[in-house]
């Protein structure tokens, strides 16, 4: 992620989002055929469901972030679901819609194993924006292969110097201006990683 001067401050990130591509919808119809007297149906086998407790695999986060990135952020919460399978947990809260007087917006956070991801829904819109994913287990990496464990002095060889150091809470902070406002926020402890956060904002 290259570095870029001029960002409007990462806190408040919820606060400023409204404009984005709408949600697409998606439904399926199955078509079956009842089974004539004579005809016994096979029982289904279902593949074995992934433990939840092992979060996504790391080549599925990988393209996630990847997607999120070419994307400002474009991604609904059905897509997010659906690529990431079944949330551990959802925690949601509410927040005022900072443009329309009594409009009250929804914050939903997606919890898996080592990622979360936060989505704005609009609730007079039907639109939901990715404003936050982020990764705190070993296995997940940047797609520059900054991961968590690594130490700061290996990831600025890798990425180079952040945009800007938020020394109070140990991040560094890497942004991007163009096409839209996005942050990837390293978040240090004794040195190393812990957790990395990719931010977008929509105006």
């Amino acid at each position: 992620m290259s570095n870029r001067q001029g960002y409007i401050p990462v806190a408040g990130i919820f606060l400023v989002l409204m404009a984005g591509a709408c949600s697409s919808t998606e439904s399926t119809q199955s078509e079956s055929e009842p089974p004539s007297p004579a005809t016994v149906d096979a029982p289904s086998v279902r593949e074995p469901a992934r433990d939840r407790t092992e979060g996504p695999p790391s080549d599925v986060v990988t393209q996630l972030i990847r997607t999120a990135l070419r994307t400002d952020g474009n991604i609904s919460s059905r897509t997010l679901r659906r690529r990431l399978g079944p949330p551990q947990r959802i925690q949601t809260e509410p927040v005022a819609n900072r443009y329309v007087q009594d409009q009250v917006d929804t914050l939903r956070t997606l919890v898996y194993s080592g990622v979360e991801a936060l989505v704005y829904d609009v609730t007079s819109d039907a639109k939901t924006f990715l404003a936050r994913l982020s990764v705190s287990a070993t296995r997940y990496a940047t797609p520059e292969g900054v991961r968590v464990g690594l130490s700061e002095r290996r990831v600025i060889e890798k990425i180079g110097p952040p945009t800007r150091r938020n020394d109070a809470e140990d991040e560094l902070i890497y942004q991007e201006m163009e096409p839209t406002p996005t942050s990837m926020v390293i978040h240090i402890r004794d040195g190393r990683v812990v957790r990395i956060d990719w931010e977008f904002y929509f105006t």
